[in-house]
């Protein structure tokens, strides 16, 4: 029985009674001292020789090279004493904690195979998984197949035989001993950092205590003072504890009382090992549960604060969100290694400037102390402007300067947060306080390019004092933050496209080709050369199809591409004779490269996108590949070759993000040398993708490619939309809605030609809105119409004036 006064794994030293002084124990006591000098110098000369000559020695016939003890690993006859501490790690890993996870053949390729590849190659010991007889893995899961157990529930003897199995094999082998599900994550570190504090050798069954459900109290033959260790977030026994109860097991299986195999075990623990689960409240914390969400995985409370400190996670059934936990969780120790580095940069420099008054030459970012002065810009063009954000973001870079803030920022911003947090708390236990994070109510956001983002946070925080004189308030503070960007790496990545010729120069440029969307991408090896019918609707605008057509032929008729055009055409009352001309334009291409590459629709009907979309699509087979377009769209081979990569039959559909332009007007008002001007006219250059020619349409879902079966299977448009836009919106929903993944990525051979938007008084007030804000997004860059503005006197006054006047 462990003595009262001790807990667990911290021994309290009793003192016993002083004893009286005695001037007759002066002499003794002289002798003490004397004898325990002459042993301090022995002591100094022994250790000294054995530097010298013992390791020197070691591996020597005669030598003294007896079994050294490191905490509780051992190494013998060690010949190279460089290569101690390696094999002590890697002996003392083997040796530490056996984690047996109790699943069952339907889960051992999913939920086993998901904590095999995860969290189990970090335990410090040995992961194995307990089943059913006859259960097997094909993907090398280490599976105990228990002889006589099945998978029915309740698994108590699956339970029970699972612990004889470890008491029969690997008892004196592990200090600890775990149980858990197969639908638990265990932070391996953690777990070790727990048990390295607590004496294995004494009889302890830790877990999570529990009572029963309250529907349960009195019905699981427990008294008041009773409990056991909940099953679900892990139950942990020293090897004392189950040296005493394993070879009972057979006694405990022949009587039971519940159905609860927890219930159980904790009674089997209680009669023959003599003790119960840990009462410790912590263990709630240590052993999380996670009542939080009804289904649990941890998809919404990851970054909570007690997720972060807790031992074991409870439970995560979608065995993709053990994966994502364990990725999460590297991405944080990979943070916490780079604090650590640009502190010790930081350190390094601040000691070479004490010794020799200079600076370290090298990574000046990772050296200099966090300061929003690093950057000092030469002019104002190299000003780094700010991103104001509050409920919205207020920015210049994007052409909507209010917009609701982006989940990658919102991420971000909970990332460094939370990382904010932990170091303020991290010695909270010792000042008696902590402080909790509520929101932020403000803040500015940059990114210099030489340094890392810069932050300036207006913070509300909960001060929780509970010591002394308790106290909880809200406070508000501002943080000043800057992360550091590390020293640039480069990495050669397998998978380059080999070319004709030879040489590194060779290899890396094709490599690069793949990744810029490069038009030469023909070379990648497995190219789809799918069909691909790419339908247009087209009423009247003449000249605009003269364009799309030159730009047609050379991307399909000239190379032969594996395309053809399914024209939809309406007649237009304000260009009687568009149709006319545009027929003949269509008999031209068909006489020159024949009628396979067009195909004209007519329709007598009021002109409709989605209706004249589905009317083309009727004219390809139900396995084609469309690809809905606009006349305004010039496009590429390479933006062809994206279509057929981009969609799969059955599961994906891609809608790329085109790059729009802007009026060419105020473009080219001040002679910019994005614009092609001839006969008083200017036009932006088709191939210029550059912030002050255009945007990306993140918006635009009207230039979309799928397959024409997924199309139908979807629903297709809603033929009762009628007038300007919406219809493409419906669409990209509908697919969302039958489980699709939507494809959506910049296309940079994918360009919207600037035309005038006419917004008809007609329309439905949900497209009137639409209809504005794209006519509004394309005038101008949002730094064009600033710079004008800021130039222009007149207009600030009367913007003055204006608020001026509100204000009263």
């Amino acid at each position: 029985m462990p003595n009262k006064n001790q807990s667990n794994g911290v021994a309290v030293r009793q003192h016993s009674s002083p004893r009286k002084f005695s001037p007759s124990g002066i002499k003794g006591c002289t002798s003490t001292i004397l004898i325990g000098l002459l042993g301090f110098l022995c002591g100094i000369l022994l250790v000294n020789w054995c530097k010298v000559g013992v390791f020197s020695r070691c591996g020597t016939q005669g030598s003294c090279c007896k079994e050294i003890r490191i905490g509780s690993a051992t190494a013998e006859t060690l010949e190279e004493p460089v290569e101690m501490s390696e094999s002590l790690a890697e002996k003392d890993k083997d040796n530490f904690i056996f984690v047996g996870i109790m699943t069952a053949k339907k889960f051992i390729d999913n939920r086993g195979l998901a904590s095999h590849r995860t969290w189990a190659s970090n335990i410090n010991g040995k992961v194995m998984f307990f089943s059913s007889e006859g259960s097997t893995s094909s993907y090398g899961v280490p599976v105990v197949a228990l002889t006589g157990v099945d998978d029915h529930y309740p698994p108590q003897k699956k339970s029970f035989m699972m612990l004889k199995y470890m008491y029969d094999h690997f008892l004196d082998k592990y200090e600890w001993f775990m149980r858990a599900d197969d639908d638990v994550f265990i932070k391996g570190d953690r777990l070790d950092e727990f048990l390295r504090g607590i004496n294995s050798s004494q009889a302890l069954f830790i877990g999570q205590a529990g009572t029963g459900k309250a529907d349960e109290l009195g019905k699981l033959a427990l008294s008041a003072d009773e409990n056991f260790c909940m099953g679900g977030p892990g139950m942990i026994f020293s090897r004392e504890t189950l040296r005493r109860m394993a070879p009972h097991i057979s006694y405990c299986l022949r009587n039971l009382y519940t159905t609860h195999e927890d219930v159980e075990i904790g009674r089997c623990v209680r009669k023959f090992a003599e003790i119960q689960c840990t009462w410790s409240y912590e263990m709630q914390q240590i052993l999380y549960q996670n009542y939080k969400e009804e289904k649990g995985s941890f998809k919404t409370t990851l970054k909570n604060k007690e997720v972060q400190k807790a031992v074991s996670l409870h439970p995560v059934k979608d065995p993709d969100y053990q994966y994502r936990i364990y990725n999460y969780l590297r991405s944080v120790k990979i943070m916490t290694e780079h604090q650590r580095e640009v502190q010790l940069h930081r350190d390094m420099a601040s000691m070479t400037e004490l010794i020799q008054d200079g600076r370290l030459p090298s990574e000046p970012g990772l050296s200099q102390p966090p300061n929003l002065r690093k950057f000092r810009p030469l002019s104002g063009k190299e000003v780094i402007p700010w991103d104001f954000v509050a409920r919205s973001i207020y920015s210049q870079f994007n052409n909507n300067p209010r917009r609701g803030i982006d989940e990658s920022v919102k991420g971000a911003l909970d990332e460094l947060v939370n990382q904010v947090i932990m170091k303020v708390n991290k010695n909270a236990h010792l000042r008696g306080r902590t402080i909790d994070f509520k929101e932020i109510q403000y803040g500015y956001y940059r990114l210099d390019p030489m340094n890392g983002p810069d932050y300036v946070l207006d913070l509300l925080l909960t001060y929780r004092k509970y010591r002394g004189r308790k106290m909880s308030m809200n406070v508000r503070r501002h943080a000043y933050l800057q992360q550091a960007f590390l020293p640039v790496e480069m990495r050669e990545e397998p998978g380059y496209v080999e070319q004709n010729s030879s040489g590194v120069g060779a290899k890396v440029k094709s490599w690069l080709k793949i990744f810029a969307g490069n038009s030469e991408t023909s070379q990648i090896v497995n190219k789809r050369t799918e069909f691909i019918d790419i339908i247009m609707p087209l009423m009247g605008r003449f000249k605009i199809f003269q364009r799309f057509m030159n730009n047609f032929e050379k991307v399909v008729l000239l190379p032969k591409e594996n395309a053809r055009l399914v024209l939809v055409l309406y007649k237009s009352k304000d260009e009687p004779e568009a149709l006319r001309f545009t027929l003949d334009l269509v008999q031209y291409y068909q006489d020159k490269y024949g009628k396979d590459y067009i195909e004209v629709v007519q329709t007598d009907n009021e002109f409709s996108r989605g209706p004249g979309l589905q009317l083309g699509a009727g004219r390809c087979s139900e396995d084609a590949l469309v690809f809905f377009i606009d006349v305004d769209i010039i496009f590429s081979a390479s933006s062809l070759e994206r279509v057929r990569l981009n969609t799969k039959r059955g599961t994906q559909v891609y809608f790329p993000i085109v790059f729009s332009q802007y009026d060419p007007e105020p473009v080219c008002f001040t002679g910019s040398p994005h614009c092609d001007c001839a006969n008083s006219e200017c036009v932006l250059k088709a191939e210029d993708i550059s912030d002050a020619a255009g945007y990306w349409r993140q918006f635009g879902f009207g230039i979309a490619a799928m397959y024409l079966s997924d199309y139908y299977n979807a629903g297709g448009f809603d033929l009762s939309i009628r007038g300007w836009g919406k219809e493409d919106v419906d669409l990209y929903t509908k697919f969302i809605e039958n489980f699709y993944y939507i494809f959506r990525a910049v296309d940079p051979g994918m360009t919207h030609i600037f035309h005038t938007i006419k917004c008809s008084e007609t329309l439905e007030s949900a497209q009137m809105v639409m209809c504005v804000n794209s006519k509004a997004q394309s005038y101008a860059s949002t730094s064009l119409l600033a710079n004008q503005i800021y130039s222009n006197p007149e207009i600030l006054r009367r913007l003055e004036t204006y608020s001026m006047n509100h204000e009263l």
